[in-house]
């Protein structure tokens, strides 16, 4: 359940009521007379949120004039009552409005240290995953990965047209790559003082077509296009409907974290010892990240577009301002000033001159004086 608040201008207030009770068939639309504007305040449910909203934009509320503010209800008693319908009816539009999922992607595409420190562990989990060839470290590396936000913000950006996101989106994206990357090849070259015996191994495994976790990443095959493909699909599907988790993120970083840090680890160690066919495994890697890279963002983009999101509409040049509003009514909150008082003029402060105090503060009484003469 979501709660709308509008505040527009007196002159728009009868049209813009007509339209959310006749137009969108809203119900139960308060009306709150304020200082400077008027608020109306409806609740609607989380499928209705999109419709609504886009239909209030048509009509230039919070565009041409206005604001929409949209609230989270946790709860709202008494419980309504949902037609029978809705329960049928199979809606592909999103359930939030597409300035609630730009909100939501905005932050998650932010740079932070939280962001890039989540990398880095995440990194040097899956890099320890693939040398003791663990499945379970590798999958723990995925929970920690980040790298779900900023692929997000590269989609939705190209989605709406908004260019801020999609360069914070891609440059966000590429320092969490370069940071895995880093990571990899620092693990390459200290992986003789932490497991000397794994080289060998490697070289082994390498040599021998042995699958690991290592040699299972030396390029793709039609089952990571698929993964890729229907990661991005998952992922924008989730955002969407606000109930994203982080098992959603997990399909992201398996086709990001492992290959990246594997891609640097195998391209690093194959220079250092001189081995071709590990070479070529940290080179399938690289084809493997960069292939995983293109389709998640594309399958992110297309699935955005069936879920029917459009540009952010930004407010035209001639937007007015809830400031700028034509007061009314009083120019306080508390107080009605009916008349208009001229200011009293202030007093003015006249130092006394030095010497004898002036005639006028010494008061002779008629008393004082006859006592004067009688002593005389």
């Amino acid at each position: 359940m979501k709660q709308v608040q509008i505040t527009v201008p007196y002159e728009k207030t009868e049209a813009v009521l007509d339209f959310l009770l006749d137009g969108l068939n809203i119900k139960n639309v308060m009306k709150f007379n304020a200082d400077n504007a008027i608020v109306l305040q409806f609740r609607i449910i989380d499928d209705s949120v999109n419709e609504t909203i886009e239909g209030l934009k048509s009509r230039g509320v919070g565009v041409e004039f206005g604001f929409i503010d949209i609230l989270d209800l946790k709860a709202s008693l008494p419980r309504e009552t949902e037609e029978a319908a809705n329960d049928t009816k199979i809606q592909r539009e999103a359930t939030l409005a597409v300035e609630e999922i730009y909100e939501n992607v905005k932050k998650q595409a932010s740079l932070s240290f939280d962001y890039i420190a989540f990398v880095i562990l995440a990194a040097v989990m899956a890099g320890f995953g693939l040398i003791q060839n663990n499945i379970t470290v590798i999958v723990a590396s995925m929970l920690l990965s980040p790298l779900m936000g900023p692929m997000l913000g590269v989609a939705l950006g190209y989605v709406v047209r908004d260019r801020a996101l999609f360069v914070k989106g891609t440059k966000n994206e590429m320092i969490g790559v370069i940071l895995s990357l880093s990571v990899g090849a620092i693990m390459a070259l200290v992986m003789p003082l932490l497991q000397p015996e794994a080289i060998a191994t490697i070289v082994n495994d390498v040599d021998h077509s042995i699958l690991t976790e290592i040699t299972r990443r030396a390029g793709f095959a039609s089952i990571d296009v698929g993964v890729a493909i229907f990661s991005g699909a998952a992922v924008a599907v989730s955002i969407t409907r606000g109930d994203m988790s982080s098992l959603v993120g997990v399909a992201i970083s398996a086709a990001l974290m492992p290959p990246a840090v594997n891609a640097a680890m195998m391209t690093v160690l194959g220079l250092a010892i001189g081995h071709t066919g590990v070479l070529l495994v940290g080179g399938g890697s690289f084809l493997l990240l960069g292939m995983n890279i293109l389709l998640i963002d594309l399958a992110a983009i297309v699935m955005f577009r069936v879920k029917k999101l459009t540009s952010i509409a930004n407010k035209s040049a001639t937007w007015t301002a809830v400031t700028k509003f034509k007061v009314t009514r009083s120019d306080s909150l508390y107080h009605h000033r009916t008349t208009e008082k001229k200011p009293e003029e202030a007093a003015i402060f006249k130092p006394a001159p030095k010497g004898k105090p002036p005639k006028e503060d010494v008061e002779e009484t008629p008393s004082d004086s006859s006592e004067t003469e009688e002593s005389g």
